[in-house]
């Protein structure tokens, strides 16, 4: 596998070891989320989201992200027009449900 995963109380936290997303990746991470926790994505490493079903999952509040570099951040907020994309600054947010990213709307001149 490509993440490691870590199961704390109600929460589980996939911390992605893989440059890019794809939809098999997609897949791999979905297949391990099916249950009724808090699932959190650790995206340190991830350079690039090459993937339509991960767009969805996002779209769809299947997982929440943290620890997202600027560039991917900035495209998610492109990718996503209304900005609601469960994201946060890093774990101890996330665990704690504040500071959450939220309505980020990008001018483009």
């Amino acid at each position: 596998m490509n993440f490691i995963e870590t199961i704390q109380n109600k929460e589980i936290v996939l911390v992605i070891d893989e440059k890019i997303i794809d939809d098999n990746f997609c897949e791999k991470i979905l297949n391990k989320i099916q249950n009724n926790k808090k699932i959190g994505l650790d995206m340190t490493k991830v350079q690039d989201i090459c993937s339509q079903k991960f767009i969805s999952c996002l779209i769809n509040n299947k997982f929440r992200l943290f620890n997202l570099q600027s560039e991917l951040l900035a495209y998610l907020a492109i990718v996503l027009k209304d900005g609601f994309l469960k994201s946060y600054i890093n774990y101890e947010d996330f665990s704690k449900n504040k500071r959450e990213l939220i309505k980020r709307h990008l001018l483009i001149t």
